[in-house]
């Protein structure tokens, strides 16, 4: 399909690599193809870097480590250590590393503008113009209205596969009835007695089996079972994935309205909790609430290999293999009925893997089926829904976006053409340019 609109927009800007979404895919995948020779473009909608880890104040890094080896390795780990040395810490926690949202964005700031990359915030994917099974222009909405960019090779670090999407390619979204896991609008509070709050869950009264009795004992605020958390992520701030929000599809206009709105309201009721029943949070404050909605599930493109859970649970390899991971399946409730909330960590626990264990991703599941110069990475790639659960995590999501960019600037020879990679040759610059984990 061709739009001849798109063709006819006044120019934005060009590169070899255009790379849609600022996210951890987004940025490992613009650095990784700007340390192998290829001039490459970041757009992102919002005004800063980092996607979830810095706009959607997500407080944690999850399973940068299978226990034995560090299976995040490469980019993903170059940015969180050097945020937490940032942060003052002295150690790095490889299951559950809190991180700050602030410095998210000024690493991520800082790395992509020494990579030489060339960088716009503000702009928003509107559309995609293709012809033969190659894009040859994106629309994007900026602060001077729809205007046009072009490259050889594409990578949609979106997360919601806007991208794909919108240049033609399948996607599979939610179960079976298209219900999608429910989103989190994380928030910060100020002023925390971290101390006191640390003596008390010493004694179990932490504040996730405080919510859990609630629960139990029917007073709790919200129809709530599964309750992550809020974590300490300075002297005196804490930052919560907190509450989740029910009957939102994140690929709808009205949906994410709604999920805002909700959210907000959500994050007061959960800061009452803390302040009336958390000790060490009686004098805290909310102080704010994401920009960025959390969601966890929307479209999962269509490419040449889909990952299933067979692949998980037989703890896969493959020739093509660009990437291993270990975060075990992690489907979020998608209502209120206290069983399936009540089923999401006992499904967690039920797959989580031994120590040195994990799974492959192959190339291929980064490759959406009928288009030649397009590239996936993060929480959109090929796979089915309960992998996406384990993918769709933040470690995961650099992997994927580091691999990405490199098999981007592996493609240019061949103009873009993304199958011509030789996926020994992106092992191997992965392994020894990336320092990505390929045993």
């Amino acid at each position: 399909m061709i739009n001849q609109w798109i063709e006819d927009l006044e120019w934005l800007d060009r590169a070899a690599v255009v790379v849609c979404g600022g996210g951890p895919a987004g940025v490992a995948a613009a650095l990784s193809a700007a340390r192998n020779g290829a001039e490459v473009l970041l757009l992102e909608q919002c005004g800063a870097l980092g996607g979830m880890a810095s706009l959607g104040l997500v407080p944690m890094l999850g399973r940068t480590t299978d226990g034995v080896h560090q299976v995040a390795a490469g980019i993903c780990m170059e940015i969180a250590e050097e945020v937490v040395r940032r942060m003052g810490m002295t150690s790095f926690n490889g299951c559950w590393q809190p991180i700050r949202a602030e410095l998210v964005k000024q690493v991520c700031d800082e790395k992509i503008i020494q990579a030489g990359v060339k960088l716009y915030f503000g702009q928003k994917l509107a559309a995609a113009a293709c012809r033969n099974g190659r894009i040859v222009h994106l629309a994007f909405a900026g602060p001077q209205g729809l205007k046009k960019v072009s490259g050889a090779v594409f990578i949609d670090a979106t997360g919601d596969g806007a991208l794909s999407a919108f240049a033609g390619a399948d996607f599979q979204l939610g179960d079976a009835d298209g219900v999608t896991m429910s989103p989190t609008l994380c928030v910060q509070y100020a002023n925390v007695d971290w101390e006191k709050c640390q003596a008390a869950a010493r004694q179990g009264r932490d504040d996730r089996r405080i919510w859990l009795d609630l629960c139990n004992a029917g007073t709790a605020p919200l129809p709530e079972y599964h309750f992550v958390g809020a974590f300490q992520t300075g002297p005196t701030t804490a930052t919560g994935n907190l509450g989740h929000i029910y009957g939102i599809n994140g690929c709808g206009d009205a949906d994410l309205t709604k999920g805002y709105l909700e959210g907000r309201k959500i994050a007061t009721i959960i800061h009452r909790f803390y302040v009336e029943h958390v000790p060490g949070f009686e004098h805290s404050e909310l102080v704010n609430t994401a920009g960025l909605l959390g969601v966890r599930e929307t479209r999962r493109i269509v490419g040449d290999y889909q990952l299933d859970f067979d692949d998980y649970q037989r703890k896969a390899s493959f020739p093509d293999e660009i990437a291993r991971y270990c975060y075990p399946v992690d489907i979020h409730a998608s209502s209120t009925d206290p069983n399936d909330q009540k089923r999401v960590e006992q499904e967690m626990a039920r797959t989580t893997y031994q120590r040195g264990e994990s799974y492959g991703i192959p190339y291929r599941s980064l490759l959406p089926v009928g288009l030649e110069n397009l590239l996936t990475a993060g929480r959109c790639i090929s796979c089915d829904r309960p992998v996406q659960s384990s993918l769709r995590v933040m470690p995961s999501c650099f992997l994927t976006g580091q691999a990405a960019g490199a098999a981007a600037a592996l493609s240019l020879p061949a103009n873009g053409s993304v199958r011509t990679v030789d996926p020994v040759a992106l092992r191997n610059v992965l392994r020894t340019k990336v320092g990505a984990y390929l045993p």
